[in-house]
């Protein structure tokens, strides 16, 4: 059965680089689709512009950005809702020409990803299991984004070596550059205060120094309005907006109004923060693996809340390899199968179908280097295959909506991205179906930290 395997996945990766040679436009580096946005903004601040407004975001994106949507929707601007002090090298890449930068970026993404992977491998990781889990979430989905969370992903991962190898100090600071991105790293952050009581001077004074940065290179009145009414808004203008996995997205995708669909988001986000730091030291104390207490609320973070983009959830893989890894042969199978289920990037490839063959080489890679039972891995991986197979017969309809209104300088970007997304309307149902995996692989990880984290705790032998 292990040649078979083996075979299997060798057909698969043969079939799979064909397939990718053959991505064209579809490939991640022919994408970064939110660089432009960043870049934007990070020249808008260097200029001594607020970077959160219309203009000039509005028209640095039409003059860099020169893709069919910027061209058909003259109103088009997308927002940049980063906190003040993740704009530094925003501002340094804007000096630099656009096509320069670009590259910059998109090298500079897949360094992050790769130092990840090897940071996971100092984790008793297999290095060749962790490349895999990363590949497409990580790899793929956040350089065809040209995101920032590979940077938070990095500050996450060293977080769970520093705490394996005893680094008090380095394992505070980490934390606190987890908030990078607030919403990602803000349970981390805080389930480190709680549980490591020698790693909590660096990371207040860490997260403190953020703030002083942001302060500087923007003012007191951009960090407040960043809080005050950027966060509000980004999570406002997205509550339907297709690429959601949160809360807020289903209810409001459900019908519920936007007031509760909102504040629901947000006491669920609170409630993850709350379970997060109870169980990431309770399961990194009962598997004896302290890289845990940052990886726990990591993944807890992306469950639920206000705000859960597609590019965010890579933040939940460390954790379920680490559960993959660590628990006894029985429970390991469904920290396997939401591995799996994670590795997938299900929206894209519904997008694009040459991914097919590529996402389910790398879930069967997953399951047999695991070790999962040859019938498990087959019928999980079939289900897997049929489901996506299934959602590939009905591609989704291109998103062609248009930005209604005008829009004064001084309005925060959201309140064109906000009507950008209304004239999307009502997508099809399946936009709603193809997160499902994804939900059941959050959930499962939900259900393991719970039920390792109440388990007895055993004395020390």
């Amino acid at each position: 059965m292990a040649l078979a395997a083996v075979l299997v996945i060798a057909l698969f990766a043969i079939a799979t680089l064909r397939d990718l040679t053959r991505l064209g436009p579809a490939a991640p580096w022919n994408q970064l689709y939110d660089f432009a946005d960043f870049y934007c903004a990070g020249e808008a601040l260097d200029r001594g512009f607020d970077p959160y407004r219309y203009e000039p975001l509005h028209g640095c994106e039409h003059a860099v950005n020169q893709s069919t949507a910027y061209r058909t929707d003259r109103a088009r601007t997308i927002p940049a809702p980063l906190p003040p002090y993740d704009f530094p090298p925003l501002m340094f890449l804007a000096r630099l020409s656009y096509a320069s930068a670009r590259i910059v970026d998109a090298c500079a993404i897949v360094a992050a990803v790769a130092v990840a992977v090897v940071l996971l491998a100092m984790l008793e990781i297999p290095l060749d299991v962790a490349a895999a889990a990363l590949a497409f979430p990580a790899g793929y989905v956040l350089l065809a984004a040209g995101q920032v969370v590979p940077f938070a992903l990095i500050a996450l991962v060293g977080c769970g070596v520093a705490f394996r190898r005893g680094r008090h100090v380095l394992a505070g600071v980490l934390a606190a550059a987890t908030l990078i991105e607030p919403h990602l790293g803000l349970p981390v952050l805080i389930a480190t205060l709680v549980w490591r009581p020698r790693s909590r001077i660096a990371a207040l004074v860490c997260a403190v120094g953020l703030l002083c940065v942001g302060v500087a290179i923007a003012g007191p009145a951009a960090l407040v309005e960043y809080v005050a009414r950027v966060l509000p808004a980004q999570a406002a203008a997205e509550r339907s907006y297709v690429y959601q996995y949160s809360l807020t997205y289903l209810l409001a995708t459900l019908g519920i109004p936007q007031m509760w669909a909102l504040l629901l988001g947000d006491l669920s986000y609170a409630a993850m923060l709350a379970i997060g730091a109870w169980a990431s030291g309770r399961v990194a104390t009962a598997l004896r693996r302290p890289e845990m207490i940052a990886f726990v609320p990591a993944a807890c973070g992306v469950i639920g809340g206000p705000y859960v983009h597609m590019v965010d959830l890579a933040v939940a893989v460390p954790a379920a390899l680490v559960l993959a890894v660590a628990l006894p042969a029985r429970a390991n199978v469904a920290a396997t199968i939401a591995l799996a289920l994670l590795a997938i990037p299900w929206i894209p490839a519904w997008i694009t179908k040459k991914l097919f063959l590529a996402v389910l080489c790398i879930a069967t890679f997953l399951f047999w280097r695991l070790r999962v039972a040859t019938a498990i891995w087959v019928t999980a991986v079939a289900t897997m295959a049929l489901g996506l197979y299934v959602l590939e017969l009905s591609p989704p309809a291109a998103l062609a909506g248009q930005t209604s209104g005008r829009f004064a300088a001084s309005d925060l970007a959201q309140s064109a991205w906000a009507a950008y997304v209304a004239q999307l309307g009502h997508p099809s149902p399946l936009w709603l179906v193809v997160k499902i995996p994804t939900w059941i692989a959050l959930g499962i990880l939900l259900a393991l930290f719970l039920r390792v984290g109440s388990a007895p705790r055993k004395r020390p032998a």
